[in-house]
């Protein structure tokens, strides 16, 4: 039996984003087919141990940061986004564990190692971008080493004495990218590495079926107002903000944000905007639902409009919920928003950042029954590409061409 060992970040269920959705879904599907898969993790946002959630085995370890000082503060910060952490017990259980491939879906010190190490054992090793690579705008790169800078930082010495520093993607027999611009980015700069496109996917059968009851009235939202709905992190790189102003110049419309907080920062600053803008009444946040919470599902129904700002995405799976649901969608042409939506085809795209093309955007589509009803009907046909079955094919494919490349 194929054992795999699936290597991320962190794995917190209360703290559900896109790369658990994808890594859950990969192992949930290659469990499924005798792969015995493994989810390996550190214990950031969690307890270090094991789990075995429905069938699957998930492992946190003890992680630790190398900058001095580390408070609390900085570490939870680091644990839930942009920590590059040293995590020895995952690293031992991959020298020594029999596993046949490494996939990793993460990147710092963590792919670093992990890809040496499946180098040194020479079994294959596949890295996924879930967070970008190539097309990190520079500001949020900036942002994410904002809490750690003027702090002393030691990892650079530790790493040269284990001699583990290396580039995972030169390093790994194949690189997923989640979008065309950064597939043809790392092509030009790694010529003749193995980079394909492999984009995530969506359970779009699940999000057609309605729900038996309204979040309205759960949540004591108005009858009669457009309902927004943006689920995404609470992050800087979501943009959420420019969603206020849309707020304040829509009087009918309601606004619900859904989605962890990965910067406190940020999630006090939509709050202090909303009471600046006087539209608090009109604006709900939920700071994350737990997988498979029918309340997303629902809200996603009972929406008029979705709309995802991002100032920078590598894929964007909320967009593909979105038109499962059967609701039309407006998205920046952001990094992989531009391979899902076509403007005017499934959706309405506007430039990152420009609040009078995501205004006008809105008032479009409030304002035509017949191009909302051509979008969410293209949409509900394109949406079907994306079925995690035959992406996870794909994937499957990919492994046997590089197993048998080693054998």
């Amino acid at each position: 039996m194929l054992k795999v060992a699936h290597v991320v970040r962190r794995f917190a269920f209360h703290e559900w984003g896109g790369t658990e959705n994808v890594v859950w879904n990969t192992v949930l599907y290659q469990r499924r087919r005798g792969i015995n898969a493994e989810i390996l993790a550190t214990a950031a946002l969690s307890k270090p141990g094991e789990e075995i959630h429905q069938g699957i085995q998930i492992r946190r370890f003890r992680h630790w940061y190398p900058y001095f000082p580390m408070t609390k503060q900085i570490r939870e910060i680091l644990d839930k986004k942009g920590g590059s952490p040293y995590v020895p017990a995952l690293f031992r259980m991959l020298r020594k564990e029999p596993y046949d491939l490494i996939h990793i879906h993460c990147g710092g010190r963590m792919a670093q190692i992990s890809a040496s190490l499946a180098r040194r054992r020479d079994i294959p090793c596949v890295i996924t971008l879930h967070g970008g690579s190539a097309d990190v705008p520079k500001s949020e790169i900036r942002r994410m080493m904002k809490p750690v800078k003027g702090k002393f930082h030691y990892g650079g010495v530790i790493d040269r004495m284990l001699k583990k520093r290396c580039d995972p993607l030169a390093a790994a027999d194949a690189v997923i990218c989640l979008n065309r611009n950064e597939e043809a980015i790392l092509k030009a700069k790694y010529p003749g590495r193995r980079i394909i496109h492999l984009p995530n996917g969506v359970d779009d059968s699940g999000f057609r079926v309605k729900p038996g009851y309204s979040v309205r009235r759960e949540w004591r939202i108005p009858a009669g107002c457009s309902l927004i709905v943006c689920t995404a992190r609470i992050d800087h790189q979501k943009n959420q903000l420019i969603l206020l102003r849309l707020l304040a110049d829509e009087p009918q419309s309601h606004l619900i944000l859904i989605g962890p907080v990965t910067s406190a920062h940020y999630y006090r600053e939509i709050t202090a905007e909303a009471e600046r803008l006087k539209v608090s009444g009109r604006l709900t946040v939920i700071p994350g639902l737990p997988p498979g919470d029918p309340r997303l599902k629902a809200v996603l129904h009972e929406a008029d409009i979705f709309i995802l700002p991002s100032v920078h995405e590598p894929f964007g799976i909320a967009v593909l919920e979105a038109m499962a649901a059967g609701i039309p969608v407006i998205a920046s042409n952001a990094g992989g928003l531009r391979d899902l939506i076509v403007n005017e085809r499934n959706g309405l795209l506007f430039a990152s950042g420009d609040y009078d093309g995501l205004r006008n955007a809105y008032r479009q589509l409030n304002g035509d029954l017949l191009l909302r009803e051509k979008l969410i009907r293209q949409a509900t046909l394109d949406v079907r590409k994306y079925s995690w079955d035959s992406l996870m094919e794909r994937l499957m494919l990919l492994y046997r061409e590089l197993m048998y490349a080693k054998s």
